[in-house]
């Protein structure tokens, strides 16, 4: 475990404390802390838990034993916090307590209710034990800090033997470049080309010092969008890779700490950081009439935010995510950005698809998008739909139109018992197959799209009888009509097609075929006037030849 030389910290006590304010920000990731020119008012750091209970903590520089002067100022620092009505309160202070000073620590909750706990030194020291950069960043360089820094260096320099060899000092070097700052931490990359990547990543939420960016944009339409996209992430989260294609020339002056001064830069990444929302945001995002009636409502779930100076981005879909949504919420200018991408490609029931489809057709020019967060109308955002707005590839009558076959293709699954995913290869012919065979089902006779049929014959005498007659009504049975959607055959049952031919189309080659083969396959006209029509049932029309 690491021991921290708190005699050696506390000849500079505001040294120590911020040490302590440090760990406890690494720590206690939502505590943020206070600025203690003019006095600090009892807390050198708060939080406020889930249940918006008010934490204060209050870091001492003490070593040695708590006197009398050292209680007394305890003391005040309570009086201080009372004035914030906290529900906790935790001195932390590099002092194992003593029984007697146990019970003395104890003994203030009769007049501080909200007294907790004393963080004492063998508490510190185990939680700087994870946290060895902040040590090292207090304390800069000692003696046998140096002598371990030499040694390393030596090994460097020293000839590769293998792949675990160089493993192994890349983990070192890893492990190093995690003490260069308390704030941030470093991550190089370099490709084959010997181009060198450096990702710079904040530790914790607090005490960053912040970078200096000078960028030239180039003149064109990228270099204006980039831009555009750069300062939208800076101020609401999210990320963006800017390179020579972008930038004239870019720079960045960073914290001290990281030694930078002013770096030239080759190309930069942003990226902001994303908090994943457990457990998901719900919202429901509608379309409205301009009278205020809803024509169709969707459920949503948000699961992550982006974070930048001036506001946020939430990250979220539809149930079964075929709707993407990305909301911006911007509190510099109050105002908000929906942007939605869709993605019908993963197979789904159809049903799971059909209320997206909805939404979308039903978005049309001038009805409104209404999005409300868990279910607060006062949390309602409104905007009208545009021209402009577009939900990937499909326009609102397109929706539709698929929403209306998607509708069919359910009833028929339903009627049938036969369910399957929605075909990749899913086309508007298949729609209407789709259709017909829903017609079938109710007992309706549907009209085929035939001009011609073919008949088998084996003797002369059909053949010629075929070719004399001025038309013939035939009926032919089967025993099942299947309907092949995608890789799915669905048997209706037996089924009747019924036909009236006008003339045979290849009478002297049929005549030939029969002659040389003894059977021939004969091509005749459907008439104009009787199209061929398909039936479900078994019962023959004693009409037909």
């Amino acid at each position: 475990m690491v021991r921290v030389p708190w005699e050696k910290l506390a000849e500079s006590p505001k040294i120590s404390e911020s040490l302590v304010t440090l760990l406890m920000l690494r720590l206690r990731t939502s505590a943020q802390a206070v600025d203690g020119t003019g006095g600090d008012g009892g807390r050198d750091l708060y939080e406020y838990t889930p249940a918006n209970e008010l934490l204060l903590y209050e870091a001492k520089s003490f070593t040695g034993r708590m006197v009398s002067g050292r209680r007394s100022q305890v003391i005040d620092s309570l009086r201080s916090a009372a004035r914030h009505q906290p529900d906790h309160w935790d001195l932390l202070v590099p002092i194992d307590p003593t029984p007697s000073e146990q019970r003395w620590f104890d003994s203030l909750r009769a007049e501080f209710p909200f007294v907790r706990s004393w963080r004492g030194r063998s508490w510190l020291d185990m939680q700087f034990a994870k946290h060895p950069d902040l040590v090292r960043y207090a304390l800069q360089q000692t003696g046998d800090y140096i002598l371990e820094r030499i040694a390393e260096a030596r090994a460097e320099r020293d000839v590769l033997l293998n792949v675990p060899d160089y493993l192994d000092r890349v983990q070192v070097l890893h492990a190093r470049a995690q003490e260069i700052s308390p704030h941030y931490a470093l991550r190089a990359e370099v490709d084959a080309s010997g181009n060198s990547t450096v990702h710079v990543t904040p530790k914790g939420p607090g005490g960053h010092v912040p970078f200096n960016f000078n960028l030239t944009f180039r003149n064109s339409e990228v270099g204006g969008a980039e831009k555009r996209r750069m300062e939208e992430v800076m101020r609401c989260g999210g990320k963006v890779e800017l390179t020579s294609d972008h930038l004239v020339e870019a720079s960045v002056t960073g914290p001290a700490e990281l030694g930078l001064g002013t770096l030239s830069l080759g190309g930069l990444r942003i990226t902001s950081p994303r908090e994943e929302l457990s457990p998901p945001l719900s919202a429901q995002l509608a379309v409205r009439r301009d009278s205020g009636i809803p024509v169709v409502s969707l459920p949503l779930h948000f699961t992550q935010r982006d974070t930048g100076v001036a506001g946020s981005t939430l990250h979220g879909g539809d149930l079964n995510n075929f709707l993407g949504v990305r909301l911006r919420v911007d509190r510099g200018t109050r105002t908000c950005n929906l942007t939605f991408d869709v993605d019908l490609s993963a197979p789904s029931l159809p049903q799971n698809m059909l209320p997206v489809l909805r939404m979308i057709g039903s978005a049309r020019p001038g009805r409104f998008l209404a999005l409300t967060l868990a279910g607060r109308n006062q949390g309602r955002m409104t905007a009208q739909v545009t021209t402009d707005m577009t939900f990937g590839t499909l326009s609102p009558e397109e929706a539709m139109w698929w929403a209306d076959a998607f509708e069919d293709l359910i009833r028929l699954q339903n009627r049938t018992g036969h369910y399957f995913a929605v075909p990749e290869d899913f086309t508007k012919r298949d729609a209407l197959d789709v259709k017909e065979a829903l017609s079938l089902i109710d007992g309706e006779t549907v009209t085929l799209r035939a001009k011609s049929l073919s008949i088998e014959v084996t003797t002369s005498e059909a053949l010629e009888q075929l070719a004399a007659g001025p038309q013939f009504r035939l009926e032919a049975l089967s025993e099942s009509l299947n309907f092949k959607i995608g890789d799915h055959e669905i048997d209706l049952g037996p089924g009747i097609e019924t036909c009236t031919t006008d003339q045979v189309l290849n009478l002297k080659q049929a005549r030939r075929e029969l002659s040389r083969s003894g059977q021939a396959t004969v091509h005749m006209s459907v008439s104009e006037r009787f199209p061929v029509t398909r039936r479900l049932g078994t019962s023959l029309s004693s009409e037909a030849s």
